[in-house]
């Protein structure tokens, strides 16, 4: 199930990027070899999440989640602004605001798993 959950939300995510391109008129064609460069980068940070999670310690390496929040937040406007549905990333956003308020603005990504933890 872990596995499926991850194959759709690449997935899907890989469905956002290529409608906002879209309505920018650029092809998902040219947007493919990008995506996989993306997920090739995303794939290389996956080892040192899984280590925060089972340490419960979420450094801060590369940016903050309250840095996140902002590329978030650009992502939902230039979305609505193209027409584009902007559920996925305003629900991306959501777990990224909870997790700030739950004190985790200062931590790296991984802290999130904190919100998948909740029921």
């Amino acid at each position: 199930m872990a596995v499926l959950s991850l194959m759709w939300n690449i997935l899907n995510d890989f469905l956002q990027g290529a409608a906002l391109l879209g309505a920018a008129g650029v092809d998902a064609t040219v947007f493919a070899p990008i995506a996989g460069k993306g997920i090739e980068t995303v794939n290389g940070w996956v080892s040192a999440y899984a280590r925060q999670i089972d340490d419960g310690t979420y450094p801060a390496f590369d940016s903050t989640i309250d840095t996140h929040l902002a590329a978030m937040e650009h992502v939902i406007h230039e979305s609505e602004s193209l027409g584009v549905n902007a559920e996925l990333p305003r629900f991306v956003k959501a777990l990224a605001d909870r997790a700030a308020a739950d004190g985790h603005g200062g931590s790296g990504y991984a802290a999130l798993i904190e919100q998948f933890r909740k029921p």
